[in-house]
């Protein structure tokens, strides 16, 4: 696996320029990512759909569903809300990169891109990706925790009131032995004042 590629991401590619979509394919398939490929903005998000990717790259400018509604229709599905868009353009002028990032996309790549510029994007997806999970872990810890301190907050509170009941129990346990030290105490006396 290439340096670009630390760890496999699921990428899809979505672009009506087959050539351009299959060699960007087998680019990064040979950098060792898991790679599926569209050719149609309404299949890509389809795709997407049925299996989440980590990483969506999407030409722009397709006939039908354009790149920039893909965007919004993947950004509007809750389950596809941690895959990582990149806009895929001719055009790199800021008029182009501000209607990208309103439509969603997190990134932007070129289409005469280096190499370089595309490990760099996937580096960041990694990146992202780790973070993701590393939150949802973290989160599952949380939820563990709360339900080890929920038990433990119950066992408080059934100490607490055996506790109770056991202070109870002494309180009374005293009573009878100073009744009964009374009644020792007055036989005491009776018998004291029996003798003289």
């Amino acid at each position: 696996m290439n340096e670009a590629a630390q760890k496999p991401l699921s990428i899809l590619i979505v672009d009506d320029n087959r050539d351009l979509a299959d060699s960007l394919g087998t680019l990064l398939e040979i950098w060792g990512h898991e790679v599926r490929i569209t050719y149609d903005g309404l299949s890509g998000y389809q795709a997407a759909y049925d299996r989440a990717p980590d990483c969506l790259i999407a030409d722009i400018q397709m006939p039908g569903l354009t790149g920039y509604e893909l965007a919004r229709r993947v950004r509007d599905e809750p389950k596809l809300r941690r895959t990582q868009l990149v806009a895929l353009s001719a055009f790199s002028d800021a008029k182009h990169v501000a209607r990208a990032e309103m439509s969603g996309f997190d990134f932007q790549l070129v289409k005469s891109h280096d190499n370089s510029r595309l490990a760099e994007i996937l580096s960041m997806v990694e990146q992202i990706k780790k973070i993701a999970e590393q939150t949802q872990e973290l989160a599952r810890r949380n939820v563990d925790l709360a339900g080890q301190t929920q038990e433990l907050a119950k066992q408080n509170v059934e100490l607490a009131g055996e506790t109770k009941q056991l202070l109870k129990e002494v309180k009374e346990d005293i009573r009878e032995v100073k009744e009964d030290i009374k009644e020792v105490k007055k036989q005491v006396k009776e018998i004291k004042g029996s003798e003289s």
